[in-house]
């Protein structure tokens, strides 16, 4: 009997301690301080409480203006700072700063959370270092691993998804070559080897872990389950991804020109994918999906978005800066104008 209890603490005891750690760690230090963790949580009863048009004002040199997924905040990089701006007092409501000069930013897109991206330097080399504020709560989150990225690079975009908490980050380096990383909830990052030179277009599903990409050549490639492959090889441009996982790509002509959209799901054969012919050729920079109800979008004038199924339009307040989950982002002399979708 003394040997079964002696083998049972040799054997229980340490699990339970172990799982014990584990638990702290997934439900309480990580959740505060190495992680980033996005899970969608905005309701219809949000969006229906959403205001319809709002206006504010931002400087003539300010850059990279976004806003916040409901519209409480209006963004933008000034001195290499991001200047946030509450949408209804119309006053700054946070300067973030870093130790060096912030590169890039992006709001979560299911709350009032932005991740941003600065330059730093640990073991002689130059390094990427991530962090998030949450403005509800007035807190800073930092990972605390580092990306080790070539010299003198330079991050030009950044995907993520609420419901696989997996971000992308496209770096290119000083000769214009991509470097492609992942990091995942747990902190984890992944430098993945890329058979392009330059990544010009990225985007990730929402409810599988898998990124597409268009290189500078005009290849689309999809990473899936960490192994990549050839989606398309020529004559198309990656345009974007839905709520469904509906992957969109436009037929170009000679001039590169979209002139017929193609939609569906990678699981699915190309060839049995839906397509829509355009009545006029267009730039795949000037197609968008609207989020909220993946309406599919073209505008020819940079203003107004005319849904290609029905024919509506949606008429603009100014030029188009960008669309998040629920907005279209307008800017109008030194005015940023969100309009609900």
């Amino acid at each position: 009997m003394k040997a079964i209890r002696r083998i049972f603490t040799w054997i229980v005891f340490p699990l339970i301690i172990e799982m014990g750690v584990l638990f702290y760690i997934n439900n309480v230090y990580l959740s505060t301080t190495t992680t980033f963790h996005i899970q969608k949580v905005n309701t219809e009863s949000d969006t229906n409480a959403m205001k319809k048009t709002m206006k504010v004002p931002v400087p003539s040199d300010g850059e990279s203006v976004e806003a916040s997924y409901d519209g409480s905040y209006v963004s933008y990089l000034l001195n290499h700072q991001i200047i946030v701006v509450d949408t209804k007092t119309q006053g700054i409501k946070k300067v973030i700063a870093a130790s060096n000069y912030i590169q890039y930013y992006t709001w979560l897109n299911d709350r009032n959370r932005i991740i941003y991206f600065y330059k730093t330097y640990s073991r002689g080399s130059e390094a990427i270092q991530l962090e998030a504020y949450d403005l509800d709560i007035n807190n800073k989150i930092k990972i605390d691993k580092l990306i080790y990225a070539p010299r003198n690079s330079h991050i030009e975009n950044v995907t993520l998804s609420p419901l696989t908490n997996m971000i992308y980050i496209n770096v290119v380096d000083a000769n214009g070559y991509s470097y492609l990383y992942r990091i995942d909830i747990m902190g984890q990052i992944t430098n993945f080897r890329l058979p392009v030179k330059r990544i010009t277009r990225m985007y990730e599903l929402q409810r599988k872990d898998v990124l597409l990409y268009e290189s500078s050549n005009g290849i689309i490639r999809v990473i899936k389950n960490g192994s990549g492959y050839t989606f398309l090889s020529g004559g198309f441009s990656l345009i974007g991804t839905d709520s469904n996982d509906n992957v969109y790509v436009g037929k170009l002509d000679s001039d590169n020109k979209v002139v017929e959209i193609y939609y569906g799901t990678i699981d699915k054969s190309f060839k049995n994918w839906s397509h829509i012919k355009l009545n006029h050729a267009i730039d795949p920079n000037q197609v968008y999906i609207l989020p909220k109800d993946n309406a599919l979008t073209v505008t020819f004038d940079g203003k107004d978005l005319i849904d290609v199924n029905t024919g509506k339009t949606i008429t603009g307040s100014g030029d188009i800066l960008g669309i998040n989950a629920n907005y279209i982002i307008y800017k109008n002399d030194n005015n940023v104008i969100l309009k609900l979708e």
